[in-house]
């Protein structure tokens, strides 16, 4: 390996807030500053234990934190990369003898670009070719940017192909945004319906549905007549009884 070659082992230390407390503590207080920061991207702000998983991984890849963050984002659960820095990563390695390179060929959707190095250890050639064809074969070309600049496009996905195949230990398990697999939508083309048919198909389903007869309200029970109660008169006193019976004497 050259002088500028990269790390692509763990050592203790860079493990060491597994075992060491000390150290895990140190490493949150870290995560909690950059989290709270605002200079870190929106997958890491306000979130310090995503900061710390971030910290971790740059002291396993040996690179600057600030570089990991801009450059790893979480994607339904998986750290990735950018292919970019997938291939700085390689370039810088000290695995190769040089520099990754292109060549392409044909055009439109007959367009290849082929990804090519030369092992450092071997002296080998190494190459991997990606195609339009595959591209679109495979779903890729949902991304738009197949279309504005399909040659770039294969060119990051010849490149970041090579490096799983012959240099997985660049990436220490981390995955490449561009090669995240694109989930396919199924969809079923109805044929165009003028506005005069679509009335007639909506009349026939409503000729066509059983005609459901309304539930009579219950009927309501009129209340029994309530007969008065006949009053009693009140006996009179006995003293105004005497008396109006001498009246009535005297009268006669």
């Amino acid at each position: 390996m050259t002088s500028s070659a990269l790390s692509t082992q763990s050592s203790s230390a860079d493990l060491a807030f597994l075992h060491d407390s000390g150290a895990f503590e140190h490493t949150w207080r870290v995560a909690k500053a950059f989290s709270q920061s605002g200079m870190v991207p929106a997958a890491y702000q306000g979130k310090p234990e995503a900061c710390m998983v971030a910290l971790m991984y740059a002291a396993q890849l040996g690179e600057n934190p600030m570089l990991v963050f801009q450059e790893m984002a979480p994607i339904k659960g998986r750290p990735t990369t950018s292919a970019r820095f997938a291939i700085a990563r390689a370039n810088k390695s000290g695995l190769l003898r040089g520099t990754i390179s292109w060549s392409s060929k044909g055009s439109g959707e007959g367009l290849e670009v082929t990804a090519s190095a030369v092992l450092a250890a071997t002296g080998e050639t190494i190459s991997v070719p990606v195609s339009m064809a595959e591209a679109k074969a495979d779903g890729w070309t949902q991304n738009p940017k197949y279309r504005s600049i399909p040659e770039q496009m294969l060119r990051w996905r010849s490149a970041t192909r090579l490096i799983s195949l012959y240099l997985p230990e660049v990436l220490f398990g981390l995955a490449v945004r561009e090669e995240i697999q694109v989930e396919r939508v199924n969809v079923q083309e109805v044929p165009a319906t003028n506005a005069t048919e679509l009335v007639a198909q909506l009349n026939e389903q409503i000729s066509a549905a059983p005609a459901v007869e309304p539930t009579p309200a219950p009927r309501r029970r009129a209340a029994p007549a309530v007969e008065p109660t006949p009053v009693e008169p009140e006996p009179l006193p006995i003293g105004t009884t005497t008396e109006a019976q001498g009246y009535l004497e005297e009268v006669d």
